[in-house]
């Protein structure tokens, strides 16, 4: 158990006492492991897409493209991002790198949504920012990305 699931399993409770509507995800509340480099992931891995017989496309994304992360000296790592290949949302998404942990968040506000990559990659990103790195990551679904 993370704390952010602590805390939205005791938002959710609360909200349930107080007689108000709840609302709890599991499906996008992201695991992080706090190592270096960061790992950070939401959704399904490929291994349960493919048990599950559903389609998916996959886009990636190093970040020894991004210039902040260059700049940093921290170039370890990758943004996947796993989208149905039906509907084209975004299924899943795993973080290799710097501050994955925060960069997940963006994914997983995209997928609470029902964001497809094009979606994401329509989003103007900070530049230069490790967010790039998500950005690219959407923009490579359409074989798109800017910094390779």
């Amino acid at each position: 158990m993370l704390a952010h699931k602590a805390e939205d399993e005791g938002v959710a409770l609360a909200e349930l006492l107080a007689g108000q509507a709840r609302h709890l995800n599991y499906a996008v509340s992201p695991n992080v492991v706090y190592t270096g480099p960061e790992v950070a992931s939401i959704g399904q891995t490929e291994e349960e897409l493919q048990e599950a017989a559903i389609p998916y496309n996959i886009s990636k994304f190093p970040f020894t493209a991004v210039g902040r992360a260059r700049a940093m000296g921290e170039m370890e790592g990758v943004v996947k991002i796993l989208a149905d290949k039906t509907t084209d949302r975004i299924l899943s998404a795993h973080i290799i790198g710097p501050d994955a942990g925060a960069l997940i968040a963006e994914l997983a506000t995209a997928m609470e949504f029902g964001f497809s990559p094009e979606d994401v990659a329509r989003i103007c990103h900070a530049d230069p920012r490790l967010s790039e790195a998500a950005k690219e990551a959407a923009l490579a679904a359409a074989n798109r990305v800017l910094h390779i």
